[in-house]
């Protein structure tokens, strides 16, 4: 596989999902090289940072991530010829793990109570402390290269529905940085200007659910990784979400274990959540066109195949 494999992913319906006249599609970003739509967001940042002169090959680059970044960056770190650091939040699947580890990249495990923001204070400490040079922290988060990278996504949609003919109603994604969200629903709203956006997070850890209903937020742990990291991201641009909607984590990986076996399509649990609200929406309205994503594949979970991350012992009760 290399870099130019990136994107131009398939952009199919959902023959199970559509129903009560609606119609529904996802673009599959889990067939991207890495297997995840991470792809997209670090080869924009890595491109456009060299392109800056902030970092070339021979740097160490470092950032956070629960796995899919991680082995997205590593990725394309081993092929652009750079070292790769990634701070991770103790307790992530196995498979995630070992895909980092297989492109050369470093894991740091940080203390699970922190979660990922614990992972990104482990970094800066790191890099405060970092004696030599030649390390750059990419920050995902708030890197609004993130966001940058999700418009070429959002074209591709575009160009695929009006091959099909088909003007969409609603763009269905979860929330985790926010640049996917963001950037797509940045392209699809000046492209259809009466398409109405839905943001998903998961209940245990949803502070835009929460902002926006007037109910305290604390974060608690959950099973669906990628998603909830209790913090709302620069990425996250609430002017393009006109709908928050919120999903309980055990329902999102049993809405994936049925898809699986309905559809024959390995996808993963957070794929789980889009498909609940996606769902939600044709129960409500008929003869809608639906939009969503499906980010990564099942293979990345198997360690973890029951939605249980024991490490996190509020989990079960979070969920």
């Amino acid at each position: 596989m290399k870099l130019a494999d990136i994107g131009n992913t398939p952009f199919l319906e959902l023959a199970t999902v559509s129903s009560n006249g609606n119609r529904c599609f996802s673009k599959f970003e889990f067939l991207n090289p890495s297997g995840s739509h991470k792809d997209r967001t670090y080869l924009n940042m890595v491109s456009r940072l060299e392109e800056a002169g902030f970092i070339e090959p021979g740097m160490t680059l470092v950032d956070c991530s629960t796995g899919n970044g991680g082995a997205a960056l590593a990725w394309i770190g081993k092929l652009k010829g750079y070292d790769v650091k990634i701070f991770m939040p103790e307790g992530m699947t196995e498979e995630r793990k070992a895909q980092i580890l297989s492109f050369g990249a470093e894991i740091v495990e940080t203390p699970k109570e922190g979660f990922l923001l614990g992972a990104v204070l482990e970094a800066k400490r790191y890099l405060a402390e970092c004696s030599s040079g030649g390390h750059y922290f990419l920050d995902q988060s708030n890197s609004l290269l993130n966001r940058e990278a999700w418009s070429v996504c959002g074209n591709e949609i575009v160009t695929s529905l009006k091959a099909m003919s088909v003007i969409p109603d609603f763009f269905v994604c979860s929330i985790g940085t926010g640049g996917t969200f963001s950037g797509i629903a940045e392209v699809l709203r000046r492209e259809y200007g009466n398409i109405k956006t839905v943001g998903i997070e998961v209940s245990s850890s949803a502070p835009l659910y929460s902002e926006r209903n007037n109910l305290h937020f604390e974060h608690c742990s959950h099973n669906l990784m990628g998603l909830g990291a209790g913090v709302l991201s620069v990425n996250t641009i609430s002017e393009l979400i006109d709908e928050v909607r919120v999903v309980n984590g055990s329902d999102a990986w049993a809405r994936m274990k049925r898809f699986i076996r309905e559809e024959k399509i390995s996808i993963g649990p957070t794929c789980g959540a889009n498909l609940l609200i996606c769902e939600e929406l044709a129960k409500d309205f008929y003869g809608k066109n639906i939009i969503t994503l499906f980010f990564d594949g099942s293979w990345k979970y198997v360690s973890r195949w029951d939605g249980v991350y024991p490490e996190y012992s509020e989990v079960a009760d979070a969920t």
